[in-house]
């Protein structure tokens, strides 16, 4: 069991608000995207912290501060959005806390690089603030339709799981972003396959973890750093109920079905799925599908289920609206205000970035094993 830190648990503070303030702290692209999205909700921005554009004002009248000891009255600002690369994360934390000890915080997903875990966990434990991880998709509504459409097969045995994200980063990568050091293409979408897993197992009322070695296989080159490859991966196991999950990323547009074309270097378009295969009690194989913000929709806040019985479409597909990021902020401000659970608590998403690493230092050890092998030219 995932300890839970005094970060997790719920606060004798008042409820914050119901239009809170929040500092943005870094302005890159998810800065931006969240910023809009907690306006929507009613929450008002003060100040953004982003040394590359200190001194200067944004569009929306919000002034952009060096550093976080520019940012004015700290302790009486509402809420602390870390939005800053990873490697970053733990050093912002640190830093709020000693400027506001009592904040509650969003952090950007993963948590931290693999390296800061220990020191992660000892400042949440002291924290007195309440932290929540912006891992949106615990919040979609894809997994828990594709999990209700399971639970109506009369007498359904899950047999596999697939989660997929795909999309070709290569201009994004070109321009800095999505380059993680530590955990490769893992680093970016792995929390995002660990949460789908994670909502679809809930809803199942059955664990989805690894119950057998997992098979990590990274597509790429390795870094001369020894840092892992970012062009893909994928990882494989059996849970203790035999059921087989794959969990599949690549960042140069190849989706892991042929039937499914390449993506091209700066489109747009992405291949993010949910599929579930089970057997009815008459012996009827089931094929669940959840897309999420598929490309043909032409909008990112819905997406798309279909259910296939021995290979035939049952109905047409149904869409769903789904706006991941927007749900779970909503969440996210619930739990502040004292209205529900921690959407995302910190220590359980570290658990995910802690699995994650261990299948990057197997997928390692292996490579080093066939290199120490390779026949000299």
């Amino acid at each position: 069991m995932v300890k839970q830190s005094r970060a997790d648990r719920p606060s004798s503070r008042p409820p914050a608000p119901a239009a809170a303030t929040c500092v943005i702290v870094g302005h890159g692209v998810m800065g931006r995207i969240q910023g809009a999205k907690l306006a929507e909700l009613g929450v008002r921005t003060p100040a953004v912290v982003d040394p590359g554009r200190a001194g200067t004002t944004l569009a929306s009248g919000v002034p952009v501060v060096g550093s976080l000891d520019g940012v004015r009255a700290p302790r009486s600002v509402g809420l602390w959005s870390i939005c800053t690369p990873t490697a970053a994360h733990a050093e912002v934390f640190r830093q709020i806390g000693r400027l506001a000890p009592e904040a509650d915080v969003i952090m950007e997903k993963p948590v931290c690089v693999p390296e800061d875990v220990p020191e992660m966990c000892r400042m949440l434990d002291v924290h007195s603030g309440r932290v929540v991880v912006d891992e949106h998709y615990l919040s979609s509504a894809v997994p828990e339709a594709v999990a209700a459409a399971v639970l109506s097969v009369p007498g359904a045995t899950v047999t596999r799981v697939v989660v997929e994200m795909t999309k070709h980063r290569g201009l994004d990568r070109a321009r800095g972003r999505f380059e993680d050091r530590a955990l490769g293409a893992l680093g970016y979408e792995g929390p995002h396959l660990l949460a789908v897993l994670d909502v679809l197992g809930r809803r199942l009322g059955a664990s989805l973890a690894p119950a057998s070695p997992a098979t990590c296989a990274l597509d790429g080159p390795w870094g001369p750093d020894g840092s892992p490859p970012q062009d893909g991966a994928e990882v494989s196991y059996r849970t203790a109920r035999g059921c087989e999950v794959v969990l599949h990323t690549s960042l140069v547009g190849r989706p892991r079905t042929r039937s499914q074309p390449s993506i091209p270097y700066g489109s747009r378009r992405r291949h993010r799925v949910l599929q579930v295969e089970a057997t009815d009690r008459e012996g009827h194989v089931w094929r669940v599908t959840g897309a999420f913000a598929p490309t043909r929709l032409g909008d990112r806040d819905r997406g798309t289920l279909a259910v296939l019985r021995d290979g035939l479409p049952l109905a047409p597909p149904q869409v769903l609206h789904d706006d991941p990021l927007g749900r779970h902020l909503g969440r996210i401000l619930r739990y502040f205000g004292g209205d529900e659970p921690n959407p995302a608590p910190a220590r359980h998403c570290i658990a995910h970035v802690a699995l994650l690493h261990q299948w990057v230092s197997t997928a390692r050890t292996a490579a080093a094993g066939r290199a120490a092998v390779r026949p000299a030219a």
